[in-house]
């Protein structure tokens, strides 16, 4: 097979299974703004909290919680969260129930589906109208309500929507650390492009697995012997890093020679671990600076 061949990525079923008990958190969080705190009124019976307070507050920072989420996602303008026990949006009148959920999908919460016709009967009461189409606003009760079925089409609809499931096979060249997890998802949430770097670089297993940050990732790069270049030309072995304008990581990789790169493009669980050609990659990171780190003999 040539370099340009690619084959269709299929996630194992633990896997899946393991997407679908983790799809949607314990914790009910809603965003809201002035307005919404305003109409809950003394009906509320949740915790309303800042969201400058919600960033920083330990007790939502978990992993899972976030990429559930996507905290990333939501406008930096929405100035409250909303922490409920689950039903509790059920239970509020329709009206009320209707602007919390438009307010979900205009403000970029996590967990939000544009769904179709056949999907609408049995959980109308979680789908709003926004932009003409109709979105499905997941939380705990509508989840547990679910079918087996729907949730899983659910939850696989969502993850394809993350990444390409298009791979290239491993070629022989092709470390056999990095073997055992190219074109392979992970079953735990914070696995990053850092981390998946990393991996490649160290070959310890356990790092794949680890929400790395740009600092870390930096002082541990130099510490396995690799140093800034200034080449355009990329060989097997070297480390890319996409900065923005402000020289901020925002992505990196590692390549394999040939064109292809060991990489991660996320922090999901719906983000692989795979190999891409350089074509792909800087389709997405192309827009952005980048270096090039080569390990010294």
């Amino acid at each position: 097979m040539t370099v340009n061949t690619t084959i269709s990525l299929i996630p194992a079923e633990e896997v899946v299974q393991e997407w679908m008990s983790s799809m949607v958190p314990p914790m009910d969080l809603f965003m809201a703004d002035e307005h919404l705190v305003t109409q809950l009124g003394a009906r509320a019976s949740v915790l309303i909290i800042p969201k400058a307070e919600f960033d920083t507050h330990p007790s939502y920072r978990d992993v899972r919680v976030a990429n559930a989420y996507t905290y990333w996602t939501i406008d930096r303008e929405v100035p409250y969260v909303l922490h409920a026990p689950p039903g509790w949006i059920e239970k509020l009148p329709p009206e009320v129930r209707r602007d919390v959920l438009t307010y979900q999908v205009q403000a970029g919460r996590g967990l939000v589906f544009p769904v179709s016709d056949d999907m609408l009967t049995d959980y109308l009461s979680s789908v709003v109208m926004w932009d003409n189409t109709p979105h499905l606003v997941l939380h705990q009760a509508v989840w547990q309500a679910m079918t087996d079925d729907t949730r899983r089409r659910l939850t696989l609809t969502y993850a394809s929507a993350w990444d390409v499931w298009a791979v290239h096979p491993v070629p022989p060249v092709c470390p056999d650390h990095m073997r055992r997890l190219a074109n392979t998802f992970p079953v735990t949430s914070g696995s990053n492009c850092l981390a998946a770097t990393l991996f490649a670089v160290t070959g310890e297993d356990w790092i794949a697995s680890q929400w790395v940050h740009p600092g870390t990732f930096l002082q541990t790069l130099g510490q396995a012997g690799y140093m800034r270049i200034e080449s355009e030309l990329t060989e097997r072995g070297d480390v890319l890093t996409f900065v923005d304008d402000a020289g901020r990581i925002q992505h990196a990789t590692y390549s394999l020679g040939n064109g292809l790169f060991f990489n991660k493009n996320g922090q999901t669980l719906f983000n692989p671990w795979k190999l891409i050609h350089e074509d792909e990659l800087f389709e997405s990171w192309g827009s952005y600076g980048y270096h090039t780190y080569r390990k010294q003999q």
